[in-house]
């Protein structure tokens, strides 16, 4: 039942408090949002707090979600990029931060890798794509802006969106 709804359905039922329909937007973005985190953050345990942080703020906000050419992942990756940068400023206040734990930490360079797999899809792209991917995808932006940035027409840039949401999808399930 859920696993066919777009996101904008989800978000609809959500909010009239579906909470089956939110569990299945969780269930949907809740990897994607966790690799993102990661990477800002470079620690399990704060990707995980910042992936709730997330969803929870959705869940109070639901009523605010944006929804960017059918799909909730562009507010989400915003949302989790502001609660990502925050908790890294609260850290660094908080901690003094010792620089030559980096060098021998196995485990966050084995992190590093896996997440490879965006930066060298994105690196393949074009210049023009790259900077969509940037403008729509992680800066949350809608076509028209990014449109009159890029100097393109909405619908270009709406074509363009959903062919490199297929694109980075397919590289995030391994399929290329």
């Amino acid at each position: 039942m859920y696993d066919t709804a777009g996101d904008d359905e989800l978000v609809s039922r959500a909010i009239r408090g579906d909470r089956g329909a939110f569990s299945a937007l969780f269930r949907r973005h809740a990897r994607a949002v966790h690799a993102y985190a990661w990477g800002i953050v470079r620690d399990d345990r704060d990707a995980e707090d910042v992936t709730q942080e997330v969803f929870v703020l959705a869940w109070r906000k639901v009523g605010g979600l944006r929804i960017v050419d059918s799909s909730a992942l562009p507010w989400l990756l915003v949302t989790c990029r502001n609660v990502a940068r925050n908790q890294v400023r609260a850290r660094r206040e908080a901690l003094e931060f010792d620089e030559s734990v980096l060098p021998g930490d196995r485990v966050r360079h084995e992190r590093i890798e896996e997440l490879s797999w965006a930066r060298a899809e994105i690196g393949r792209l074009g210049g023009v794509d790259q900077r969509i991917v940037h403008l729509c995808l992680v800066e949350g932006y809608g076509y028209e802006e990014a449109a009159e940035h890029l100097g393109l027409s909405r619908s270009a840039v709406a074509k363009r969106v959903e062919r490199l949401r297929a694109t980075l999808r397919a590289a995030v399930r391994g399929e290329q």
